[in-house]
């Protein structure tokens, strides 16, 4: 007569567990289809399946102050990571982000997300040579660089990679250029991972794109 109960306070555990899966699974399914139809309405950014928090970092900008995760709270943010030197992929994505800033501005954007240059030459990259680099395309753009284990830490969780390799058409090991990812990173006001836009880009697709998460 005792087994009564026993199972059936086992048997309301076991439902309460199966309660409590099924919800996870469904709010798991909502947000995927949420991400999905998101995806399918944008033109060029690519939405991560899961949304990850960034993690804790420390970097400087180039006046020499502290940036870190908490930099990036509050607002949206654009991550690039390159190099001052870089011929082509650089100044060609820093020109197209500017020129992002202006069509979010025609499109009415409240407010404009933040442009977080992150250079991955600190060697070579540091102070005035980073900031007066930044601020061609727009004073408003941040550079930021760290040492070599920080940049390490926070591009391999990102997916980022990066390499130095001797220039081309030298022998001096004083010249050298540094292979990179291009893509740009999309980090929520949650200092969260949303996606990236991968090249080639447009400004016009990307301020839409932008335009269509921050409402």
């Amino acid at each position: 007569m005792m087994k009564f109960p026993v199972l059936r306070r086992h048997s309301g555990r076991i439902f309460l567990i199966f309660v409590v899966a099924v919800a996870a699974i469904a709010a798991g399914l909502i947000l995927s289809s949420k991400l999905l139809q998101r995806s399918q309405d944008l033109r060029a950014a690519s939405l991560y399946p899961q949304v990850n928090a960034l993690p804790e970092f420390a970097l400087q900008t180039a006046d020499g102050e502290a940036f870190t995760r908490d930099d990036l709270e509050g607002q949206w943010s654009l991550l690039f990571f390159g190099f001052t030197n870089c011929p082509d992929i650089c100044p060609d994505t820093l020109s197209l982000l500017a020129s992002v800033m202006e069509d979010l501005k025609l499109m009415g954007a409240k407010t404009l997300p933040q442009v977080v240059f992150v250079s991955v030459d600190p060697q070579r990259d540091r102070g005035d040579t980073l900031g007066d680099y930044v601020s061609w395309f727009n004073e408003d753009f941040v550079g930021v660089t760290g040492e070599d284990d920080a940049l390490e830490a926070l591009t391999s969780r990102l997916g980022i990679h990066y390499s130095q390799a001797p220039a081309p058409d030298t022998d001096d090991e004083d010249f050298y250029t540094v292979n990179h990812s291009a893509s740009v990173m999309i980090v929520d006001p949650q200092a969260r991972l949303l996606g990236l836009f991968g090249p080639p880009l447009t400004s016009q697709d990307v301020a839409a794109d932008l335009f269509s998460l921050m409402r």
